[in-house]
C-alpha cells in the first residue's frame, strides 16, 4: 500500500529538502553562514539575466536575508576556493 501525506506534511518536506524550513539567521550574515548555506544547497546556478538580480544570489538571499553580496563572489575567486563555476 502507497504512503500517503497530507498536503501540509507534503509542503513541510518539500521546504525542509530545500533549506526553507527555518527563518533566517538573527545576527550579520559571515561568509561561514553563506558556506554552509552553500554546503545544504550544493549547486547554485548562474545565469546571466538581470531582472530583479543575478540569479546565483537570490537563492541565498531567500535563506540568509539581506547579505553581502561580495562574501559570495569572494568565496568564488579568492583561495580558498569554495565554489567554483563551471560552463555545461
Amino acid at each position: 500500500m502507497p504512503a500517503t501525506l497530507s498536503l501540509i506534511q507534503a509542503r513541510r518536506i518539500a521546504l525542509a529538502a530545500q533549506g526553507l524550513d527555518k527563518g533566517r539567521p538573527a545576527g550579520p550574515v559571515t561568509s561561514r553562514t553563506v558556506g554552509r548555506t552553500f554546503a545544504r544547497l550544493q549547486l547554485v546556478q548562474i545565469d546571466s539575466v538581470n531582472v530583479l538580480s543575478r540569479s546565483h544570489f537570490l537563492p541565498f538571499f531567500s535563506r540568509l536575508g539581506n547579505y553581502d553580496r561580495t562574501i559570495l563572489q569572494r568565496m568564488a575567486s579568492t583561495p580558498p576556493r569554495r565554489m567554483m563555476e563551471y560552463w555545461a
